[in-house]
């Protein structure tokens, strides 16, 4: 007989009721909320059912293995940050690339877990497409006001990549700066070092 951990009964009430698909997105979150508040050796799979109040053996049926979990996190962490940088984004004002950037640094202060799963942790070659996909919006950015201004062609593409990864370099850096707490060292407050980092390295930057 399969032992069912206990649980809480709404939780195990929206895992009875959901479709397949439901079912997946609630393993995610209760994933995210174990990296969240524990860390990464915490997100297990037995960890995961345990909370959803389900045998271990039912996530298979959803979840092919402990490597799935941690893709969809990191799918997830994608979704999540390019949705924050586009939704605060000050592109088109004054302001440039100033809100995405916040939206950026705040995503990785506020999730330091997932932000390290997404970037600090080994990620095979099967993997990679997450890392293009999530590089990919802010290359479109660029490219497109890159544009604008008169690039074309394949002179176009390798110089938004070049922008782009420049930017991403250093924004990555500042984040990683912050999450640890290394900052101190620079002398300055999080909002002056990124005001100054974009001075240099914005991708409307030469």
């Amino acid at each position: 007989m399969t032992h069912v951990p206990q649980t809480t009964r709404p939780t195990a009430r929206r895992w009875h009721r959901a479709d397949h698909d439901q079912r997946r997105e609630l393993i995610t979150k209760t994933a995210l909320k174990l990296l969240q508040t524990k860390g990464l050796l915490a997100v297990t799979m037995r960890a995961v059912a345990s909370k959803l109040g389900v045998g271990a053996m039912t996530l298979y049926t959803y979840i092919e293995d402990q490597h799935g979990l941690h893709r969809e996190m990191v799918r997830r962490g994608f979704e999540m940050l390019n949705l924050g940088c586009a939704e605060n984004s000050t592109l088109g004002t004054d302001e440039g690339w100033r809100g995405g950037s916040r939206a950026y640094l705040r995503f990785a202060m506020e999730n330091p877990n997932l932000y390290k799963l997404m970037f600090d942790h080994f990620m095979s070659d099967d993997d990679k497409d997450l890392l293009h996909g999530g590089f990919q919006h802010l290359f479109d950015k660029v490219k497109g006001r890159l544009s604008c201004e008169g690039y074309e062609g394949d002179n176009l593409d390798r110089e938004s990549r070049a922008r782009a990864g420049r930017f991403w370099i250093a924004l990555h850096g500042l984040a990683t700066l912050a999450i640890a707490g290394r900052l101190a060292v620079l002398e300055g407050g999080l909002d002056d070092l990124l005001d100054d980092l974009l001075d240099h390295v914005a991708p409307d930057q030469a």
